[in-house]
């Protein structure tokens, strides 16, 4: 991408966080210089002025088995991406996370000699470790957003750099503390707020929900019998899902209240959460609010992956840590019983509350300082065509 005039850089964001850091980085790219980027966005990506070719939603998948489902719409997209590089003719493509369509479209780019730069790298740490090795015959440069994935990289002979965190970038709550427990009616006091987040896509809410809430009515039966402070509890739904998903829940007879565009508010502000393995673990850690990761998937998807995952945990506040500072319960350990006591061990401990915050603050030492997309951005201004 060097020289004068505009650049043009093809994209692709396959899901919502995807899409969210990859605007950041267009919104660096045009700071840069006249540019263009077209390809497969989302409503951030069209926001930051990207144009779309191909729709985010058509690769948004869950699982291995997911993909099933998905792909007479995969294989339009991958034609449609293929039919635009050859119109758009683009100096660099711009992949973003989404591994399962990027290694397959990132190499026919290459092979038609597009440079390829990839943002947000695929989790080889976690499996598929050959894949780093295979990313160096295709990927010009890797733009990797954890310490520790840039010698990885290195010695598998991919060009890599660690440039940060984007989340560094954008965590601020949506309101203050005291403004989001008056929007909950919680009056000054003792009242202690518990977060649950049970994913971002219905496949997840659907698996994790109703488990956190049945945990919910457990710890409330235990706090009536033993006593404490009154207990609060929000769920928060995440865009993209409609208010209709947690109709089944009863969130009013378990004493739930459902918070819609306040996730980081709730993350902040809590005392304590249940958070479904993902980015918003992440996000929680770096607020400093202690939490439970937790997951299920179906039995098939779950037998696929412990076949071919090679880490002790999974959560990404531990991985970054490098030691558990969030329990996790997974699978078959993911019970409302399990959930409840973990829970309930922090509300009656405040030492253990603070103690797991201390943990937490590790995390954030670890991803560096913000500035990553910008970092990203320039980095990938500077590429030859």
């Amino acid at each position: 991408m060097g020289g004068t005039g505009e650049r043009r850089v093809l994209i692709v964001a396959g899901e919502a966080s995807g899409d969210r850091h990859a605007a950041r980085v267009v919104q660096g790219l045009r700071s840069l210089g006249p540019c263009r980027v077209r390809g497969v966005t989302g409503p951030a990506l069209e926001g930051a002025g990207a144009e779309r070719a191909a729709a985010m939603e058509d690769l948004a998948v869950i699982g291995f088995t997911g993909v099933l489902a998905r792909l007479p719409r995969i294989w339009r997209t991958w034609r449609r991406l293929l039919a635009e590089a050859a119109r758009f003719q683009p100096h660099a493509a711009l992949l973003v996370d989404s591994p399962g369509f990027n290694f397959r479209i990132g190499p026919a780019l290459h092979a038609r000699g597009i440079p390829v730069f990839y943002y947000i790298a695929p989790q080889v740490w976690a499996w598929h470790r050959e894949r780093a090795a295979q990313m160096a015959r295709w990927v010009d440069r890797l733009a990797v957003v954890f310490p520790f994935e840039e010698p990885l990289f290195r010695a598998a002979g991919v060009t890599t750099r660690f440039v940060g965190h984007p989340l560094l970038e954008d965590l601020e709550p949506e309101v203050d503390a005291a403004r989001f427990r008056s929007e909950l009616g919680l009056a000054p006091g003792p009242t202690r707020l518990v977060g649950l987040l049970p994913g971002s896509r219905r496949g997840e809410f659907r698996a994790h929900a109703p488990v956190m809430i049945e945990a919910v009515r457990i710890l409330r039966a235990d706090r009536e019998r033993h006593g404490g402070a009154p207990l609060a509890v929000a769920l928060a739904l995440a865009p993209g899902l409609e208010p209709d998903a947690a109709t089944a829940l009863d969130l009013e007879r378990a004493g739930v209240r459902l918070v819609r565009g306040r996730t980081r508010a709730l993350q902040a502000t809590a005392d304590c959460c249940a958070v479904a393995s993902g980015t918003a673990t992440l996000e929680t850690a770096l607020f400093g609010t202690p939490l439970v990761v937790v997951y299920r998937t179906g039995s098939l998807n779950y037998a696929i992956a412990r076949r071919v995952v090679t880490l002790a945990r999974i959560g990404l506040p531990n991985i970054v840590a490098g030691e558990e500072v969030a329990p996790e319960l997974i699978q078959d350990d993911f019970t409302p019983e399990r959930l409840a006591r973990v829970l309930g061990g922090w509300l009656a401990d405040p030492a253990a509350l603070a103690a797991r915050r201390e943990g937490l603050a590790r995390v954030r030492e670890r991803l560096g300082e913000p500035g990553a997309s910008r970092r990203t951005a320039e980095w990938l201004w500077g590429m030859t065509p």
